[in-house]
C-alpha cells in the first residue's frame, strides 16, 4: 500500500491510498467514524478502474497530541534567523526553535533587542517546522490503524 499526503492541516488530512479499494477504505472509514475525536471520515474513488481512493479525515478542534519524542530544532532552521539573530536570541535565553514557540514575544523583544513584529514572524515560521510530532489528524489515524491491526491479530489467533 502506497500512501501520498494530498493536504494536511491542524484538523484535516487528505490521503491518496494506492493499491486499495472499497474493502479497506470502508473498514478505515468505519473505524475512524467510531473514534470520538473524529468529526468527519470519508473516502472517494473517482473511477474504479483508473483512480486511487482518497481518504478524508477531519478531527475535532483541540485534539491533544503527546509531545514525547519531540526533537530539538536548531534556531537557524527558522527562516530569517542567521548567526547574528541566533546570538541575540541565545543571549535572551532562547536556545532552540522549540523554546521560541513557548516564549512571550513582548518579553523576548525587550530582552533580545529584536523588534516584537519580527519575533512574532519568527514564532509563526517556527510553528511550520518539523519537530517529529504528528499533526492531530495523523496522530488519530495512526492510533485507529493500530487498533485495526490489533483486532486482526486477535482474530488471527482465534481462527483454527
Amino acid at each position: 500500500m502506497e500512501i501520498r499526503v494530498m493536504s494536511e492541516s491542524e484538523t484535516v488530512l487528505e490521503l491518496e491510498v494506492a493499491g486499495e479499494d472499497h474493502t479497506f477504505c470502508n473498514l478505515l472509514r468505519e473505524a475512524l467514524s467510531r473514534d470520538p475525536r473524529v468529526e468527519v471520515a470519508s473516502y472517494r474513488i473517482e473511477h474504479p478502474l483508473v483512480s486511487q481512493p482518497v481518504v478524508f479525515l477531519q478531527v475535532k478542534e483541540g485534539v491533544e497530541v503527546p509531545r514525547e519524542g519531540e526533537r530539538e530544532v536548531e534556531l537557524t532552521a527558522v527562516p530569517g534567523i542567521g548567526p547574528k539573530r541566533k546570538e541575540q536570541l541565545e543571549a535572551a535565553g532562547i536556545k532552540s526553535a522549540n523554546m521560541l514557540l513557548s516564549a512571550d514575544a513582548r518579553e523576548l523583544a525587550e530582552k533580545s533587542g529584536i523588534p516584537e513584529s519580527i519575533i512574532r514572524r519568527y514564532m509563526e515560521d517556527a510553528k511550520k517546522l518539523d519537530y517529529g510530532i504528528p499533526s492531530p489528524p495523523r496522530f488519530v489515524l495512526r492510533q485507529v490503524l493500530e487498533g485495526i491491526k490489533k483486532e486482526f491479530e486477535e482474530l488471527e489467533g482465534k481462527v483454527p
